[in-house]
């Protein structure tokens, strides 16, 4: 799991920006493994649980994809 502290927006730290933080991340110019790490990373610090089809969306724009 990688940190999103630092990386995504300090004010989308809550889990009412959870669609928030998937537009972001399906937005930014980085591998696949990256971006799925982000959002495990994001939804274990917030506290919120995402479903699998969630965690497909954001690596299907991985760039290696």
């Amino acid at each position: 799991m990688s940190s999103p502290t630092g990386i995504i927006p300090e004010a989308w730290m809550y889990p009412k920006h959870k669609r928030d933080v998937i537009e972001w991340l399906k937005r930014q110019p980085w591998p696949a493994r990256v971006k799925v790490q982000l959002l495990h990373g994001w939804a274990i610090t917030v506290g919120v649980r995402l479903q699998q089809r969630e965690f497909h969306e954001v690596e299907d724009s991985g760039l290696d994809l």
